[in-house]
């Protein structure tokens, strides 16, 4: 019990300490420091998103793409032509993501493991061409560039003197909604929700013998991934002024990917710790070479090789052998508390 509690007052410290460096970042850096750090959070927001169907749900969906350059078309298209206002822009292209992805997932959860990855990815696609092929509202192969800022409220940003068109008040929105995000799926994944979808993602099977209707909660889940992704795009959208078919493109959808794998699909850090080790990797890469992919390739075949179950499975298990008393990670049920995942029959 001591042992359990050292590990949560030491979880809790790391969370803090993280936060604080973060919020601190507008001060020690300047323009583009701020602004890749704000790209890192966002591709992280992405990662989280398809965490909840990957990590949770155990669907692997090839076309997760579609929403996150949903959700820059339809910020940049709200915020150029409708309203430059944060909340009613935000608000609507998560709702409008949201039903797209509902439709989506309604015909793709009809299938299952390789033809549900073909059908997601299928959908990306049609995406990209019809927004290739339109010159009127999308801006086609060029896309839509010059895509302002949000505003807050004006009595909102006199009181606290916050302005979205400055690099660090863009950051500390995208910190926001990222810490938002990150606290939503933590409290899903440990919810009764959560442990249906645990329950879902072990032994479907067994779950419709129980009684749960589980296309509908795998719908639900498809709905609040594709959302997720969504305001991921319409952050990046809004943070580089510029969205374009490449947001829609399968290779987006194969870097979300790797950003869980990377990290682990066994808890909620990994695709954090995936899209800060990915977006990183590549940045680092740039400098060097124009076939940055290459070396980002190899990060992830030497990752795959000596960190099959992702970097974070590999630090909790060191952990748990050093804490006495405490079950390896790796021994444990991925995603959520212990005895949610043992017993998902409880329906009291």
């Amino acid at each position: 019990m001591n042992a359990n509690s050292s590990v949560r007052r030491l979880r809790t410290g790391l969370l803090l300490l993280t936060l604080g460096a973060l919020l601190c970042v507008p001060v020690f850096s300047k323009g583009s420091g701020t602004e890749f750090t704000a790209d890192i959070l966002v591709f992280a927001i992405m990662a989280v998103g398809l965490y909840v169907q990957i990590g949770l749900l155990g669907l692997v969906n090839f076309g997760f793409s579609a929403f996150f350059g949903l959700g820059g078309y339809l910020g940049a298209l709200l915020l150029m032509k409708l309203t430059p206002s944060l909340l009613p822009s935000l608000v609507l292209t998560v709702l409008a993501t949201a039903a797209i992805a509902g439709i989506f997932g309604w015909i793709a959860l009809k299938t299952r493991e390789i033809a549900f990855t073909m059908i997601t990815l299928t959908f990306a696609q049609l995406l990209y061409v019809l927004v290739v092929a339109d010159d009127r509202w999308t801006g086609g192969v060029n896309g839509l560039s010059g895509v302002p800022r949000p505003r807050l409220p004006a009595i909102l940003t006199e009181s606290t003197g916050l302005n979205l068109n400055t690099d660090a008040g863009y950051f500390l929105l995208v910190l926001a909604v990222f810490v938002g995000v990150v606290a939503f799926v933590h409290r899903l994944s440990r919810s009764r929700l959560g442990a249906v979808f645990a329950g879902i993602r072990e032994n479907e099977e067994r779950m419709t013998v129980l009684g749960y209707d589980t296309q509908r909660y795998k719908l639900a889940g498809f709905v609040i991934s594709g959302a997720i992704g969504g305001i991921a795009g319409y952050l990046n959208a809004a943070l580089f002024g510029f969205v374009g078919p490449g947001a829609l493109f399968w290779t987006v959808s194969g870097e979300a990917i790797l950003m869980v794998i990377l990290g682990g699909t066994a808890t909620l850090l990994g695709p954090i710790v995936g899209a800060v080790l990915f977006v990183g990797v590549s940045h680092l890469a740039v400098g060097y070479t124009d076939h940055w992919r290459l070396f980002v390739g190899l990060t992830f075949i030497v990752l795959v090789m000596f960190a099959p179950q992702g970097l974070v499975q590999i630090v909790r298990d060191r952990l748990g052998r050093l804490t006495p008393g405490r079950i390896p990670s790796g021994q444990a049920a991925r995603g959520g508390p212990v005895p949610r995942r043992a017993d998902p029959e409880d329906k009291a």
